[in-house]
């Protein structure tokens, strides 16, 4: 019997790892969690930052909000989409990057933007680190070998006179990655959408609510 073809992204493998039988629902039964209204800011924003970074792109300078802060010059040409596409699974694995770094030397580094209301913590959110490691195996399999560690660029309100444009700070924190997790991960999500429906996750909140509901009288 024929499979039919499954396309993935970075943010469905976060979702995969976070929840199975939320993602298992999502993509064979077509329900998703759900969501309040999504903010605009951080859409804004990331049109802003991605005008921003292309005004210095095909230069040897980066934009001065990161020149003190990264290394290396902006990927140019910068690719729309990557892809990876394994024939046996009859699965492909696609995301836009919101940046990348180009070392001159062969190398690579994913960047990615985020947007907050407040500083980061020191440590990485896991769906953050999942992401980072989805693109860094996607650009590897694009002809852009990653280096180990790649880069999320936060920015976040600080206190000042607004009269004077709104203040933000810019921090980058460096995430070590790992490719081959991200490997394994699309393997196994696919294998588990082509199975049967995966038992409700003990520390899924969403699972949790569902189950209360369902022993309503």
């Amino acid at each position: 019997m024929e499979c039919t073809p499954i396309k993935l992204s970075p943010t469905s493998l976060s979702l995969f790892r976070e929840c199975p039988r939320c993602f298992w629902l999502h993509f064979n039964k077509g329900i998703r969690r759900p969501t309040g209204p999504f903010p605009s800011l951080p859409g804004g924003m990331d049109k802003v930052l991605k005008t921003y970074f292309d005004e210095y792109r095909g230069t040897d300078k980066l934009p001065p909000i990161v020149a003190d802060k990264l290394e290396g010059k902006l990927l140019d040409p910068f690719p729309k989409t990557l892809f990876y596409k394994d024939d046996k699974l009859k699965a492909v694995l696609q995301g836009k990057l919101d940046e990348a770094l180009d070392y001159g030397d062969g190398t690579y580094a994913v960047v990615d933007h985020k947007t907050r209301g407040y500083p980061p913590k020191e440590e990485i959110f896991p769906a953050y680190q999942w992401q980072m490691d989805a693109y860094a195996f996607l650009m590897g399999k694009n002809g852009l070998p990653p280096r180990d560690t790649a880069y999320l660029v936060y920015y976040y309100p600080t206190p000042g006179a607004l009269h004077n444009d709104f203040p933000f700070a810019v921090e980058v924190k460096p995430v070590r990655t790992n490719p081959t997790n991200a490997k394994q991960a699309f393997e196994a999500a696919v294998k588990l959408l082509r199975s049967e429906m995966p038992p409700p996750s003990k520390t899924c909140q969403y699972c949790a609510w569902a189950e209360v509901v369902s022993n309503l009288d």
